[in-house]
């Protein structure tokens, strides 16, 4: 996460693919929240990722903040 995303309030809330992004999404808009979404690579995620690999989904970081902080 860039400096500037992190003083603009966004925080990473969790690493995902496919309907779970989609849930995660929705739940967070309900609660209020912005949220934005940074495709990665698998490799670049630190952790075991063959399971989106051989199903060939995208993951995505999802980063959320408060609207209110927007305004700061």
């Amino acid at each position: 996460m860039s400096k500037e995303m992190v003083e603009m309030g966004w925080e990473e809330v969790a690493i995902d693919s496919g309907d779970h992004v989609q849930r995660m999404v929705e739940m967070y808009k309900e609660l209020d929240f912005d949220v934005y979404l940074e495709e990665v690579k698998p490799e670049d995620v630190g952790r075991c990722t063959d399971c989106y690999e051989a199903s060939g989904e995208k993951l995505f970081r999802v980063y959320t903040r408060r609207k209110q902080e927007q305004d700061k």
